[in-house]
């Protein structure tokens, strides 16, 4: 009989390991190829796992909260319930070659492997050698003036990591913080906390608290946020907006469009076209920055702020310049839908180049969001809202809404923010029916 390993996939370029959250599975049961067995989570996507086989769940490899690398054997599932396996015994994990490929062709595969390669263009200041590493990490090393050569790299195959390049940093965090899958967030001095009185509680300066680790997910998130404001000075600007035309529109059309489309016509694929028609006067925002080079990118990938159990998810709109309107709210739907069911892929949150965050649908007026690294600017859209507005010297009710454009004052000037807002907010203002 035989034994299918499940092999912890890629999940994209530069993500060499992830945490898994959940077993969907126990061992003993009997599932059907391509089923979702478990969930694991990166900095980049919440997904399922699922079986490479048909047959009964006999070993898991890898518990809840642990992390898993890629190619690692997280489970063995075999074709008969009672077929034996020992621990241990299944093979260790490979680059699966290729059907009737030669010696020969293997050699050669293994000498281009360990052959040195060029470095990278953004490896060339810091790097003397053939460094692995994501081009996060060698910015990093850059900015704080470290040869990755001398860094040890804790990632697969000595792949240097962002915890590496902390723990390297003596200004930085120790060392012993930034081993294993801890978070590199501060921790409260001791001095603050103490377990008092026979009921054994934990005190926070007098107050009983309960301690709850972060999900990985959580960790991820505050990670990258905190990484955002230590690279980048943080600008915003807010401009009102009257969308009484955009109002008119959705209103007239919704039922037409949901009986159509089957699902609803929100505000949010108006206000993202709107978003790339102002990134097509204004590319600057849709940029990136290398050291002192300004990094223009060839397409608008519309990043779109999702709200999930217990963290958010950024899934991007590819080619949003080539889409109009429908193309939009089609994709927009799909992405939000899937990144609800955990079925989103890893390409489907890789290669934004400009992001917006909703936090009006939850009733915020303004928001002050923080830029999705290495991104140099996030639109922030508030709730609208109907309020009495001054029209043509006249008082007049009209729905109205906040933008705020927060972006990167070492690319973007105050005076380029606050146009990008302008175009945005005149796009909207002037919006025809394309339906």
């Amino acid at each position: 009989m035989s034994v299918t390993e499940v092999i912890m996939p890629s999940m994209g370029e530069g993500v060499n390991e992830a945490n898994l959250t959940k077993w969907l599975v126990k061992e003993g049961d009997l599932v059907e190829k391509d089923a979702p067995i478990l969930e694991v989570s990166t900095d980049k996507v919440d997904t399922e796992i699922t079986a490479s086989a048909k047959g009964y769940i006999r070993q898991l490899r890898a518990k809840e909260g642990e992390t898993v690398t890629v190619d690692q054997v997280l489970a063995l599932i075999t074709e008969d319930e009672h077929t034996p396996v020992e621990e241990g015994t299944a093979p260790a994990p490979s680059v699966k070659k290729p059907e009737g490929a030669n010696t020969n062709a293997s050699t050669a595969e293994t000498s281009s492997q360990s052959a040195p390669m060029s470095p990278a263009p953004f490896e060339k200041v810091v790097a003397s050698g053939p460094v692995k590493s994501s081009p996060l990490v060698r910015k990093m090393a850059k900015e704080l003036g470290i040869n990755l050569s001398d860094v040890t790299g804790s990632g697969l195959n000595g792949r240097i990591t962002k915890k590496d390049i902390i723990a390297y940093d003596p200004s930085s965090l120790a060392p012993s913080q930034s081993q294993g899958s801890r978070s590199n967030l501060p921790e409260l001095s001791h001095r603050t906390l103490t377990k008092l009185g026979v009921d054994g509680l934990e005190y926070m300066d007098g107050v009983p608290v309960e301690r709850k680790p972060m999900s990985r997910m959580r960790q991820l998130i505050a990670d990258h946020m905190v990484e955002s404001v230590r690279v980048s000075p943080h600008v915003t600007t807010v401009f009102e907006i009257d969308m009484k035309r955009i109002w008119d529109i959705r209103e007239s059309e919704k039922r037409k469009f949901e009986k159509a489309e089957g699902f609803k016509l929100t505000f949010t694929p108006f206000l993202i076209h709107a978003a790339v028609q102002a990134i097509k006067e204004h590319p600057i925002v849709n940029t990136s920055l290398d050291g002192t080079d300004i990094l223009y990118k060839k397409h608008i990938n519309m990043g779109c702020a999702v709200a999930i159990d217990d963290g958010l998810i950024v899934p991007v709109i590819k080619n949003a310049g080539e889409l109009n309107l429908l193309g939009i709210a089609r994709r927009l739907n799909d992405l939000v839908q899937r990144a609800r069911t955990k079925k989103l892929k890893p390409d489907d949150v890789q290669g934004g180049t400009f992001s917006v965050t909703n936090p009006g649908g939850f009733g915020s007026i303004t928001s002050n969001p923080i830029i999705n690294q290495p991104q140099v600017a996030i639109l922030g859209i508030g709730a609208i809202v109907k309020r009495a507005a001054v029209v043509d010297d006249m008082i007049a009710i009209r729905p109205q809404m906040m933008a705020s454009l927060t972006f990167d004052h070492r690319v973007i000037d105050g005076e380029g923010g606050a146009k990008w807002l302008a175009t945005f907010k005149s796009i909207l203002e002037s919006y025809s029916n394309p339906f």
